[in-house]
């Protein structure tokens, strides 16, 4: 009898435990304050520590997004307060920089009577980024963005050979990663796991609490050390693709309709790569630029105008701090004509 009193008691205790622990989760977790079901959850309430180790640039960043999926520095973004949403692939988000060293960060702090927001996604297309606006942007009540900025080119040099990515769709590429990313991005106890985590590191240098990423990840290999071709250059024995460019530009037409759907600009901004440029990212440059001039818009050619060379770049295509900061100082010229 007593034995059975016993493990009436533990149970009684493991149950009256697990029942506070789903009640202290279903109060504060995300679950019932997610707007894009389990869209964008791999993107959503991240605190994470990445230390990393490339030829030309080696340190340390803190990563942080919020319930909404927008990078942020201190404090987590009242939506109410955006004027200028930045978006882009993984060299808009640039992860591996402090949220101070990033274009978006440089750029807020620079115009501090205009809000920017870093909307970046690695790996986003422009598929992805007229996604965005049915499964992200739309679904965000009080985002009042007055320009949405794209950092285009890179992510879509393989235009003409298009195979549909999950990425695009804000999404994994299956049920099993939906279904654990949807848990993990919603989850009040392991929003704290990734908060102790980070501090494991930050405060007593245990490794286990860092995300390694070095030159042998597959993403972020080493470059072969190529001449760095500019604009210019490549522009004196190349023309523009013809079938590249004009499919650009119904893609373009389509995003542009979805911003001004939100009665907000666009505002579109050319790329370049760490080896420079290359027949995708020049028709892609050419076709931003006519799209802009033909719907008379305020667009930025930074991959035809900047000085960037093969050391602003970690790899193929992310820019190191010091190249971060160069585009950063052009941008913010450029901008001031445009947003003020």
């Amino acid at each position: 009898m007593k034995i059975l009193n016993f493990f009436k008691i533990i149970f009684f205790n493991i149950f009256f435990f697990v029942t506070l622990l789903i009640i202290i989760e279903l109060i504060f977790g995300s679950w019932f304050k997610n707007n894009f079901s389990y869209r964008l959850s791999s993107e959503r309430n991240i605190y994470r520590v990445y230390k990393f180790d490339f030829s030309n640039y080696k340190g340390e960043s803190i990563y942080k997004r919020d319930t909404n999926a927008f990078r942020y520095n201190e404090n987590p973004i009242n939506v109410n307060d955006i004027d200028i949403v930045f978006t882009g692939g993984s060299t808009t988000n640039q992860k591996f920089l402090n949220f101070q060293d990033t274009i978006v960060g440089n750029l807020d702090n620079y115009f501090n009577e205009k809000k920017f927001i870093n909307a970046g996604v690695d790996g986003l297309s422009i598929r992805g980024h007229i996604n965005s606006f049915n499964f992200w942007f739309n679904n965000i009540n009080d985002l009042k963005a007055k320009f949405y900025i794209f950092y285009l080119g890179i992510n879509d040099q393989n235009l003409l050979n298009y195979k549909k990515k999950p990425v695009d769709e804000f999404q994994e590429s299956d049920f099993e990663g939906n279904f654990r990313e949807y848990l993990e991005s919603n989850s009040y106890f392991y929003k704290k796991f990734r908060l102790l985590k980070a501090n494991l590191y930050l405060k007593y240098n245990i490794q286990k609490g860092a995300n390694i990423v070095n030159k042998g990840n597959v993403v972020y290999g080493e470059r072969s050390k190529k001449k760095f071709i500019t604009y210019e250059e490549f522009k004196i024995n190349n023309k523009i693709n013809n079938l590249y460019f004009d499919k650009y530009i119904l893609l373009l037409n389509t995003l542009t309709n979805k911003v001004e759907e939100l009665n907000a600009k666009p505002i579109y901004i050319t790329q370049i790569s760490g080896y420079g440029m290359n027949s995708e990212l020049f028709s892609a440059a050419n076709a931003i630029m006519d799209h802009c001039k033909n719907k008379n818009l305020q667009c930025i050619n930074l991959a035809k105008d900047i000085n960037l060379d093969y050391d602003d770049f970690y790899d193929s295509l992310h820019l190191t701090p010091k190249g971060s900061l160069k585009v950063y100082s052009y941008l913010s010229k450029k901008l001031e004509k445009i947003i003020n």
